[in-house]
């Protein structure tokens, strides 16, 4: 992964999509209020900071698999008790710093990660940084959320192709985590991709095919 810029853009997705996207992707996994998690976020800090220290004599990111793992899943878990706060910027600071570790692409907190990743990026207004995620696409490909990330991606790009692709691409995979990705939400993008490009029919077709999404009806009574 490359190294994410601080600060937040005025992007595309903002303007365009101006709600959180899977606001409520890591909240199963937590009981509690917002005090809760910031409790844990303080003791899981203090958790990290004595593994590091335990290891100063070493580089992490070469230290053995069974250390990476560990290090790996203590940043995914400070990055979702952060995205559960909805501190965005510091959580996808954490899911980076996580995934420079070498995990295991199977394991279901590194496939978590990876899409908290791109999810945080997105609502901190950095989707443009998403673009990093190119370098583990045959690793998460077959996943529809990450297929419909990707997509938003791009279109932050101004890739509106290569964005519909993803979000064909979504459509033609099993329902993931995040409720619509490989169905309604996908193709609810892919219409507004088709709006940016001013191809309305097509952009009709894409909501016609979201069904009973709102967002959706909406845009088809207001283009007509």
């Amino acid at each position: 992964m490359v190294e994410l810029q601080s600060g937040k853009y005025k992007t595309e997705w903002s303007v365009f999509m101006t709600y959180t996207l899977a606001k409520d992707f890591f909240v199963e996994d937590f009981i509690g209020d917002r005090e809760d998690v910031l409790r844990s976020i303080e003791l899981l800090q203090m958790e990290l900071d004595n593994f590091v220290n335990q290891h100063t004599d070493e580089d992490l990111q070469e230290a053995a698999p069974e250390v990476q793992n560990e290090v790996g899943y203590l940043l995914y878990t400070l990055g979702k008790s952060f995205y559960i706060i909805e501190d965005y910027a510091t959580a996808a600071q954490y899911f980076e710093t996580g995934l420079a570790f070498n995990l295991n692409t199977e394991d279901e907190f590194v496939i978590e990660m990876v899409k908290g990743y791109g999810l945080s990026l997105l609502n901190s207004g950095q989707g443009k940084e998403g673009i990093v995620l190119e370098a583990v696409y045959d690793d998460f490909s077959k996943y529809a959320d990450f297929c419909m990330i990707m997509g938003l991606v791009y279109f932050e790009q101004n890739q509106f192709e290569q964005a519909v692709i993803e979000f064909a691409k979504a459509t033609n995979e099993r329902p993931d985590a995040i409720e619509g990705s490989n169905a309604f939400l996908s193709y609810y993008y892919a219409g507004q991709c088709r709006e940016k490009q001013h191809r309305m029919d097509e952009a009709k077709e894409f909501y016609r095919k979201a069904g009973h999404y709102e967002p959706a009806k909406e845009r088809l009574e207001r283009i007509g």
